[in-house]
């Protein structure tokens, strides 16, 4: 009979528990429920934009090779403004400042390597643009800026680069002694051809203190 009432007791403590509870508990089962679905079709949805860039992606890049400057800048347009979250959008912004480039539009160039670097996730995505992008301000006389771009540590395997665009950029500016400087980093650094970045550093010729 103890047990009986003990075992009465139990349930009427759980009613009150309930009757206190209970709706909290529902309200946070409705949550997490709610949450997990949401998070299921954010994923889904995420997967669905990736495939759909992926598809626009491999069009640009046959594009590429089909040298269409018209249909490379069309789909990297399309990848900007529906798919700007996705890796593909700063590739494909790589590839049109490339051909705006080559056209002699640099100020196009320089937009599409900004958007890069702003809107990709990816560390070596945002530092080639960067850098490219660096090479495009020298070309436009913009050497301070160009300079700026490349201040600081960057890896080991961009070294040789970085030190280029710096003794471009002094080159440009007149700080000769700063540019060699910088060519015989980048030649110290360099790993394969370095012909041309020879020929750089062979014009500038020895500091006069060196020479005399």
């Amino acid at each position: 009979m103890a047990s009986y009432h003990g075992d009465e007791e139990q349930v009427e403590a759980l009613k009150r528990w309930w009757s206190e509870n209970g709706r909290s508990v529902v309200a946070g089962v409705i949550i997490g429920v709610g949450a997990l679905v949401g998070w299921r079709s954010w994923i889904a949805y995420q997967d669905g934009q990736a495939n759909a860039a992926s598809v626009h992606y491999a069009q640009l890049r046959a594009a590429v090779l089909g040298d269409d400057a018209q249909a490379i800048e069309t789909t990297t347009r399309v990848l900007q403004e529906t798919y700007p979250s996705t890796p593909y959008a700063a590739l494909a912004a790589l590839s049109l400042a490339k051909v705006k480039a080559e056209a002699g539009d640099l100020d196009a160039s320089a937009a599409q390597l900004r958007w890069a670097a702003e809107h990709s996730s990816q560390e070596v995505v945002q530092t080639i643009a960067n850098l490219r992008l660096a090479r495009v301000r020298v070309a436009q006389g913009d050497n301070d800026a160009a300079l700026t771009l490349v201040k600081g540590d960057f890896p080991a395997p961009y070294t040789s680069l970085v030190e280029e665009i710096r003794g471009d950029a002094y080159v440009a500016k007149g700080d000769l002694d700063a540019a060699r400087e910088a060519y015989d980093r980048a030649l110290a650094a360099a790993a394969g051809d370095t012909e041309y970045l020879r020929m750089k550093r062979t014009n500038l010729g020895q500091a006069p203190e060196s020479a005399s």
